[in-house]
């Protein structure tokens, strides 16, 4: 894996860059995302941490709900999801 190719599990460079602010920042957002069982969530609240974990990485909410990165669709109105 090269950092110009990341796996499917894995975000952006800028990505990365981009939630890693918000968490250092403790910036309100809305936080579009799917959970496990397909259902389309929306949430308001801060990004406390962006982590990666067995070669995927996650967000962690305010609420200490833990999110897939590759499951989140949307921050803020900004799509971050091809499709």
């Amino acid at each position: 894996m090269s950092a110009t190719n990341p796996s499917p599990a894995t975000m952006s460079w800028t990505l990365q860059q981009r939630l890693q602010e918000y968490a250092r920042a403790m910036k309100l957002a809305e936080i579009i995302y799917q959970d496990p069982n397909g259902q389309v969530c929306v949430v308001h609240g801060v990004i406390r941490d962006v982590l990666s974990r067995a070669g995927r990485d996650f967000v962690v909410l305010g609420k200490g709900q833990v999110v897939s990165a590759d499951h989140i669709i949307m921050i803020d109105g900004e799509r971050l999801t091809k499709g």
